[in-house]
């Protein structure tokens, strides 16, 4: 076989990208671990914050699966694959959305017609990208919304100085690193290329991102304590 990427020979299968898949693989249980801690804040803003991050974790599995099996299960399983990682990921930055909203909002549940009618958005937006085959659209929208969060936490940091929202925001930051490396194919061979490189700073933006959100979450509960 003749391939521009890696594979090796597992159990008479072959397994394809390894090093895409492992640190897929990573992404996916560093957020299920995040997950499983944020989830257990009171506030609304930490719920919704891990719901993003699991939801980020589950993309990030249907890619190590998809990145593995390639054609091999037939073109329609790999489509299907395709398909829910980007649904995951369309839903996590929904989640996203409403953290950021309800963050600025100081935990107000905001109008009902106002998110479903975003969420009625972004489901369009799906239903467009599958039928076209082409998936542009979230990636566009993911972007907006991460400009969105960045614009939230910091025009909260510049009034508080928290660090919390000072490492969220460099988190953001670094979360656009891929996307550069990702166009430049920015690579160090075969076993290890522009994909590896993508998704290892994008664990170190989830672990950015997480360290200062769960400084933003304990000082919210805190906050309601008192």
């Amino acid at each position: 076989m003749n391939f521009d990427y890696s594979y090796i020979y597992l159990f008479g299968f072959v397994f394809y990208e390894p090093m895409v898949v492992l640190t897929n693989t990573l992404f996916f249980l560093l957020a299920l671990f995040f997950f499983r801690n944020l989830i257990k804040f009171k506030s609304l803003y930490a719920k919704q914050m891990a719901s993003f991050i699991l939801l980020l974790g589950v993309s990030a599995l249907f890619g190590a699966v998809g990145h593995t099996v390639h054609y091999q299960l037939s073109k329609t399983f790999f489509d299907v694959i395709l398909f829910v990682m980007n649904a995951s990921s369309l839903f996590a930055v929904y989640f996203l959305f409403r953290a950021s909203y309800t963050y600025n909002n100081n935990q107000k549940v905001v109008s009902n017609l106002f998110i479903n009618l975003v969420l009625a958005w972004l489901v369009l937006m799906l239903v467009v990208s599958f039928i076209q085959a082409d998936f542009t659209l979230i990636k566009i929208h993911a972007a907006i919304v991460l400009l969105y969060t960045l614009y939230i936490h910091y025009k909260v940091y510049t009034k508080t100085k928290e660090k919390g929202n000072e490492l969220l925001i460099v988190g953001i930051l670094v979360s656009f690193l891929p996307i550069v490396v990702h166009s430049m194919h920015i690579s160090f061979g075969v076993w290890f290329n522009y994909k590896d490189i993508a998704h290892l700073l994008m664990i170190i933006s989830l672990c950015l991102i997480y360290i200062g959100l769960k400084l933003n979450v304990s000082a919210i509960d805190e906050t309601v304590k008192s």
